[in-house]
């Protein structure tokens, strides 16, 4: 699979963030979180990558936070299932603590859980899901 880095300096770059409109689909706040997101991509706070392989077609938004997580901000495409090793051992090789997800699809949750994602708090219909990869909280 190939992981590109989508730069906030491309011509399309509008285009390609409307690409991640659908990840914010039933999610509380919806237009100010994806204007963050897209605020992030912007200032370079957060990076935009696509990862395409056979089956796979996904983008996704990744922002790390003072505590060394990686916080996955938008993910959205297809073959979710077949990108997320990918992005799970990319984002462990960085040496990051942990990589988390906010989502209000327990069907991510589900699949999710299969890569030993776990809920580590929940808010209404959103849960946020952490793997561990270093030393606890």
């Amino acid at each position: 699979m190939k992981l590109t880095l989508i730069r906030p300096n491309r011509a399309d770059i509008k285009a390609q963030l409307a690409l991640l409109r659908p990840a914010f689909n039933r999610v509380p706040d919806a237009k100010y979180e994806y204007a963050f997101c897209c605020d992030s991509v912007a200032c370079k706070r957060a990076s935009f990558y696509q990862l395409k392989g056979k089956g796979v077609a996904v983008r996704f938004v990744g922002y790390v936070t003072e505590h060394n997580e990686y916080l996955i901000l938008a993910l959205t495409g297809k073959g979710l299932k077949q990108a997320a090793p990918v992005i799970i051992d990319a984002v462990r090789s960085q040496g990051y603590q942990c990589v988390k997800y906010h989502t209000v699809r327990q069907g991510m949750t589900r699949i999710l859980k299969r890569f030993g994602f776990v809920i580590t708090e929940t808010h209404g219909d959103e849960s946020v899901l952490c793997l561990q990869f270093t030393g606890g909280d």
